[in-house]
């Protein structure tokens, strides 16, 4: 058992105590953990380690939160980010299943929200958004929940109407070399690429008869 012999706040950071035991310093916690202190206070080495480990917890959220306000995150995201701030991975996990609790994190709803996004912003085929969705350490049956009201045929034409602008002045084999690596870039299958080359090019004819 130790002694707490004093508790200082910290310069760099009025909103964390600086704890001394036994008249040295030994470690800082956030006030919300050393307020649970006082001096003369006998301190065993696994109430320490609770102490910390409780601290550690609230930092390591409070990062995950911050990450998450950006935009919606998927649970290997806030993993990965946390593991660069060199959080433990007993933390993380402790975190992350915290952030699930709250449904702050849930793989299903990012899946449906990423595809909707990419759909409405950044069209792209259900070859993509499946390799997207596995990086993102989405499982498969998440994945093809997100995927099933999927129409790649709209969503590619939308995408190549968006562009046709760029193309003015192409000769058609150019033109159509140009619309197919656009889509085949973008993760579309071969037969809706076809399709919708199909289409420009009668779109194109009949504006120009």
């Amino acid at each position: 058992m130790e002694t707490i012999t004093d508790l200082k706040p910290q310069r760099r950071d009025n909103g964390r105590l600086n704890v001394f035991v036994d008249g040295e310093y030994a470690f800082n916690l956030a006030y919300k953990h050393a307020n649970l202190l006082a001096v003369g206070q006998g301190l065993s080495s696994v109430e320490m380690d609770n102490l910390l480990e409780a601290d550690q917890i609230d930092d390591a959220y409070e990062k995950a939160i911050r990450f998450i306000e950006y935009r919606p995150r998927s649970v290997l995201e806030v993993h990965d980010r946390l593991v660069r701030y060199g959080v433990e991975i007993k933390v993380i996990e402790k975190v992350t299943m915290r952030l699930q609790v709250e449904n702050v994190l849930d793989d299903t709803k990012f899946a449906l929200l990423w595809v909707e996004n990419r759909r409405a912003f950044r069209p792209r085929g259900k070859l993509l958004l499946h390799k997207e969705l596995i990086e993102k350490g989405i499982d498969d049956s998440d994945i093809e929940n997100a995927l099933s009201e999927v129409e790649e045929l709209p969503d590619a034409l939308q995408l190549v109407y968006s562009k046709l602008s760029k193309y003015d002045g192409l000769s058609s084999d150019i033109f159509r070399n140009k619309i197919w690596s656009l889509l085949a870039r973008r993760g579309f299958d071969y037969s809706v690429i076809n399709d919708v080359i199909s289409e420009i090019i009668q779109v194109k004819r009949d504006a120009e008869d």
